[in-house]
């Protein structure tokens, strides 16, 4: 049996159930014989496609377009990561392959070998050990501490640095490593990579330099904005705040090129206090450790909602949103585009 999702905002399941929570039973939408409430089920939600992976199956859907497909691989999927075209998919053995969503066709990525770090010995083998995946950039990090926008080696970080997290957003990307420093390159054109520069492209991962000295234990990048949380729990946004997704008070601007510390304030009236975050296409979600969740941006009911939808948005802090009742002990909150979803655990 698979898990139950609980899905706000976009639903590619069901075209009339866009806009608030709803909950999906896997099970109507993927026909698996086989599928074991032992093995983990990934989901990924794009502008159009929902994916899902359980053991070594892969399986598109989509009520936009119609498909429901299939494919089957060597081995289990230990990780995925999904654009709107694309999806990187990870297996238990170190192979990545790249699924194109839209034509239902399955390809393995082979770049590893390409400019091999010179501190890194031929006897040492060197594995996948994290991918992320965006419209116009692909990220995968090795063993080897090297980080490729593929197929391409971008940077090899030095041994003693380790890294925890990475993130995507449209065409901009993060590097978060464990003693809490954030690095950013990609697209930056509307201050998403955080540098106090507007620039067409970045080509090399680079400190962001207004964090330095704040340790940051989480980040996420959205369509071209960016988020981070530091171990105090304080949240820090950057880029584009065209739909008030950075969080900030009316009078801010649409852009800011360098990290904003921003206060969410709790019913009580107290600053809140942050452990995660997420980001979509046009919205930002904290999630504090009382497991309360704040949002900023694209109000995801009303966007959905074609006769509601607010053409000239106000600009508005975080404010507290509403989860699912029925999602206690269910896996970490998830961003899509347009969507939140929660995917039960097995």
């Amino acid at each position: 049996m698979l898990p139950k999702v609980w899905i706000a905002g976009f639903n590619p399941f069901s075209l009339d159930q866009c806009g608030a929570w709803n909950e999906i039973d896997l099970n109507e939408y993927f026909k698996i014989s086989n599928a074991s409430p032992k093995e983990e089920s990934l989901l990924e939600i794009t502008s159009t496609h929902a994916l899902l992976a359980n053991g070594s199956q892969l399986f598109s859907y989509s009520a936009v377009t119609e498909d429901n497909n299939q494919q089957t691989l060597a081995h289990k999927v230990v990780s995925i990561s999904a654009s709107n075209w694309h999806c990187l998919i990870l297996l238990e053995n170190g192979d990545l392959f790249r699924y194109d969503i839209h034509e239902n066709r399955l390809s393995k990525l082979d770049f590893l070998n390409v400019e091999r770090p010179s501190n890194v010995s031929n006897d040492e083998p060197e594995t996948i050990t994290m991918i992320a995946c965006g419209d116009q950039v692909s990220l995968a990090v090795t063993s080897a501490k090297s980080v490729f926008n593929i197929p391409n080696r971008t940077i090899t970080f030095p041994r003693h640095v380790r890294i925890s997290k990475i993130a995507v957003g449209l065409e901009h990307c993060l590097v978060l490593t464990t003693n809490g420093d954030v690095y950013s390159f990609g697209g930056g054109l509307r201050g998403q990579l955080g540098n106090g520069e507007i620039v067409p492209h970045q080509e090399q991962p680079e400190l962001v330099d207004a964090l330095a000295g704040v340790k940051i234990v989480d980040i996420a990048a959205g369509g071209w904005h960016s988020v981070a949380v530091s171990a105090f729990g304080d949240a820090y946004c950057w880029g584009w705040n065209s739909r008030g997704q950075l969080g900030l008070p009316a009078g801010k601007g649409s852009v800011q090129s360098v990290p904003q510390l921003v206060d969410i304030e709790g019913d009580d009236g107290e600053e809140v206090s942050l452990e995660k975050v997420y980001c979509g296409s046009g919205h930002s979600v904290g999630v504090c450790s009382k497991g309360r969740a704040y949002f900023a941006g694209n109000d995801l009911e009303e966007k959905i909602n074609y006769l509601k939808v607010d053409r000239d948005p106000k600009i508005e802090r975080f404010k507290k949103f509403s989860l699912p009742a029925q999602s206690n002990g269910t896996a970490d909150l998830k961003c899509g585009p347009n969507s939140l979803f929660f995917l039960a655990k097995t």
